[in-house]
């Protein structure tokens, strides 16, 4: 009885066992399935057992932040990409410098080939991490003109020009869930291919319905924020803090700042205020609209994700720039010579920089010299002058073009003439003369008036985000980054820009102490030489200068070693305003091949 109890009792034991599930293969090789088969969850607790379930358990925290915690997940997907790229860099210096032995010659070929082989997988890296990466690397491209590597240069400049779009789909979700209305309630017209894609949001060009009944459509453009990038923001942000603080910790300021400015761009209710603010800044200043024009905000659509403007055509800067190097390469009948003729103009550059900068001749002056007679040949003489008698009749046509617009500007209203496209597509579009010489310096002579009068600035005026408009007037783009002065910093900078002007280290020095500037040389607290002062200030709001400096003391520095020697340790906020603004529109004249000196300028 008891026997057949018990044979009864295991075969239904063994049928129940048989009804459980058979570990999936996944299951199988999960850290909590690990330990229990091994026997770590049981005691004793050994070293061995401890160090396992630690292990295990990093794998866990890890595989589930990864999994579930996009901040995360982004962090590791950049220094998967850029960690092999620093060691790389590692790797060849220290080879060359302590293995090899090399000399300078052969370590900056071998830099060279490095530069070649990591500028494009850099540049995909910060396409395929999007956001903040993007913004950082359309400033890049601009202010890194003459002092990053060129083959970094020439990988970041198609940055300005935006990114792959995302989809239709997409984009009206978001535009659907951020105005709580559908596609065909909005818009009577709505162009699915966008007009530009940048590093937070693209634009599209679109038609809205009539006001009120009867009235007419209203052309527009729309910038679709992407909904990724707020989430992001913070993460991209902390990473790019610990990369500076690992690989170039006298920049951590610059680094810190970057979050501040960037967490207004992030909301385009802000961006609205920002162009009705500053288009009333530039009015009360006479610049807006007879030298430039601000789009004005279409009031129907303004949420935090979606903003509704007005459409301005033209040329963006950084097509006028590319289109002039172009005629250049024409000019010099040379066209399979482009990437040559881009790395003299860096080469003349440098050395410009290296012989103290400021203003140049620029433009086809920078090559007319012995050198560009050696690249380009015997007749690059007679074609230099043919494209040069070309570009003036350019230029006076221009010129022409604007005086007739002059007039008729007087005898029209503004708001008449500044509309440029209507509904019906009829307005006819005249094709844009480009002086890009004089588009420079209206640039220039309008961010002076924004930084020292009004006190309001873009402080993103990166070639992407400037057009040149049909009539020679500039239209200024994305005001989501706004920078600002206070009148007692606006008279600081004032003072300093007349200095740097006359010269005066002394006055600069002094101006910079005074108003709460440090940093240290070499690691020394000792207060910093007038010379040092003087050539950091030249940086912020005046030149790039690369010659050797001579100290105080006699002794001769290198420039780049002074930089790599210097540690800002505190940044006025006139400072950190100023050399953002100033570092941008030194690197656009320096990409067009126009060095300037803003104290000339301003």
């Amino acid at each position: 009885m008891c026997k057949a109890a018990a044979t009864d009792a295991k075969k239904e034991t063994s049928t129940h066992r048989n009804l459980l599930p058979e570990p999936s293969a996944l299951s199988m090789i999960t850290p909590p399935f690990i330990a229990n088969n091994l026997g770590l969850l049981k005691p004793p607790y050994t070293m061995r057992k401890i160090f396992l379930l630690l292990f295990l358990a990093s794998i866990v925290s890890f595989a589930s932040l990864y999994t579930f915690h996009r901040g995360f997940r982004r962090t590791v997907q950049f220094w998967r990409g850029m960690a092999p790229l620093v060691l790389k860099y590692k790797y060849v210096r220290l080879k060359a410098e302590k293995i090899d032995h090399c000399s300078e010659e052969e370590l900056e070929r071998r830099l060279n080939v490095y530069r070649e082989n990591t500028a494009p997988k850099l540049v995909d890296l910060i396409i395929r991490m999007g956001g903040i990466y993007v913004k950082i690397g359309q400033v890049m491209s601009t202010i890194g003109q003459g002092l990053l590597p060129q083959q970094y240069v020439d990988a970041l400049k198609p940055l300005q020009d935006g990114l792959p779009p995302r989809k239709y789909d997409e984009i009206s979700r978001i535009i659907e869930q951020s105005t709580g209305k559908s596609m065909k309630e909005l818009f009577v017209d709505f162009e699915e291919e966008p007009i530009g894609s940048a590093s937070v949001a693209q634009v599209h060009r679109a038609t809205l319905r009539p006001r009120t009944e009867g009235g007419e459509p209203i052309p527009i453009v729309l910038k679709v924020q992407y909904p990724e990038v707020a989430e992001l923001f913070d993460a991209d942000l902390s990473n790019l803090e610990i990369a500076t603080y690992l690989f170039a910790p006298e920049n951590m300021s610059v680094a810190k700042s970057l979050r501040k400015r960037h967490e207004n761009e992030l909301d385009f209710t802000k961006e609205a205020q920002n162009l009705r603010e500053c288009t009333r800044d530039m009015q009360k200043y006479g610049v807006e609209p007879s030298l430039v024009r601000i789009p004005r905000v279409v009031e129907d659509i303004c949420t935090p994700n979606v903003l509704a403007m007005e459409y301005l055509e033209g040329v963006s800067l950084s097509d006028a720039i590319a289109q002039e190097q172009h005629r250049m390469v024409n000019a010099l009948g040379k066209k399979d010579h482009g990437e040559e003729l881009k790395m003299v103009l860096a080469s003349r550059m440098r050395e410009h920089f290296e012989n103290g900068g400021g203003a140049g001749s620029g433009g086809m002056q920078m090559l007319g010299d012995k050198k560009m007679m050696n690249v380009f040949g015997p007749n690059a003489a007679t074609m230099l002058r043919t494209y040069a008698s070309v570009r003036d009749s350019v230029e006076h046509a221009a010129i022409s073009a604007a005086k007739f617009g002059s007039q008729l500007r007087m005898g029209w209203n503004h708001d008449n003439l500044d509309l440029i496209a209507d509904a019906s597509g009829s307005t006819k579009k005249k094709k844009a003369n480009v002086n890009l010489g004089r588009a420079l310096k209206t640039l220039v002579h309008v961010s002076g008036i924004q930084l020292l009068l009004s006190g309001t600035y873009n402080a993103d005026p990166h070639p992407g985000n400037v057009l040149i408009l049909p009539d020679g007037r500039l239209g200024l783009l994305d005001y989501g980054m706004v920078g600002r002065l206070s009148p007692e910093d606006r008279e600081t900078v004032a003072e300093i820009i007349l200095a740097l002007s006359n010269k005066d280290k002394t006055a600069t020095a002094k101006l910079y102490q005074d108003n709460g500037y440090k940093a240290t040389f070499r690691d020394d607290d000792a207060p910093l030489d007038d010379a040092i002062l003087h050539r950091f200030a030249s940086f912020h709001l005046d030149r790039i200068d690369l010659s050797p400096l001579t100290l105080d003391n006699g002794e001769t520095v290198d420039t780049m070693e002074l930089l790599r020697s210097t540690r800002e340790r505190v940044v006025p906020s006139f400072v950190e305003e100023g050399q953002r603004i100033g570092g941008l529109l030194m690197g656009v004249n320096a990409q067009a091949a126009r060095p300037i000196s803003l104290a000339k300028e301003w």
